[in-house]
């Protein structure tokens, strides 16, 4: 795509004149996330789009030349799915409505962070979205900068977190061995390994440790997050 080329929210989606198109940005967008949503991102193309729709796939060229055009619909539709509801006064609980609100999304829609990985275009959903997030930290004595870098800790921990449990469920689809098999395949060299007496550290996790639920680590984790935020935010009241 070159530089000059005007970006797709730029492009009218309805011609000035002649007849109304027959399909909208929308509308293939919904169709290209439920083919990604139930076959993966591999299985996405044009071809596939149309055939879905019943039209052929020259034809949904004209809505969208390019790739990056398909992902840049896509990614806002996506995100249009978060509801906002508006600031309550209470940072932490907003912030930590928001963090399970983009998990869900997150592992709803599993391609999603492969397809925003770089520089996803900036859609009026995701534009919408971002006020609505500034808005929660905004009022607290915090500038611009750093209310950006607040959301950021949130959100990085929830991209991070949901990319461990989508590649832990990937390693178990191609290992075909769940958690619990995993580890009955890799325990006897584990237990070589502790033998060594060199790893006191991995049998404190073996002996000691709860092996709690996702649910559990993501929301302790968050936790912890939130409370350096609110020390943060009680040095600027």
């Amino acid at each position: 795509m070159s530089e000059e080329t005007p970006i797709i929210w730029m492009r009218p989606e309805k011609p000035a004149r002649g007849p109304a198109p027959t399909y909208s940005r929308r509308q293939i967008a919904a169709t290209a996330i439920k083919i990604a949503d139930e076959d993966g991102l591999e299985a996405l193309s044009m071809r596939r789009i149309a055939a879905e729709l019943g039209t052929g796939a020259m034809t949904l060229y004209r809505y969208l030349p390019t790739k990056e055009d398909l992902y840049a619909v896509m990614l806002d539709e996506a995100y249009g799915e978060i509801e906002h509801r508006p600031p309550t006064g209470d940072v932490r609980e907003d912030l930590r409505v928001l963090a399970h609100s983009r998990r869900a999304l997150l592992l709803r829609h599993k391609w999603l962070m492969a397809v925003a990985i770089g520089r996803p275009i900036l859609g009026p959903n995701m534009a919408r979205g971002n006020e609505k997030y500034l808005a929660l930290v905004d009022g607290h004595g915090l500038g611009i900068d750093d209310m950006f870098a607040v959301l950021a800790l949130v959100q990085r921990w929830v991209t991070g977190f949901v990319q461990d449990e989508i590649s832990e469920a990937e390693g178990a689809r191609r290992s075909g061995l769940d958690l619990v098999g995993w580890q009955r395949r890799t325990g006897p060299y584990v237990f070589q390994l502790l033998e060594t007496g060199e790893f006191p550290y991995l049998a404190r996790v073996i002996d000691e440790a709860e092996h709690r639920s996702p649910d559990v680590q993501f929301e302790e984790g968050l936790a912890m997050i939130l409370d350096g935020v609110e020390a943060r935010l009680k040095k600027n009241p």
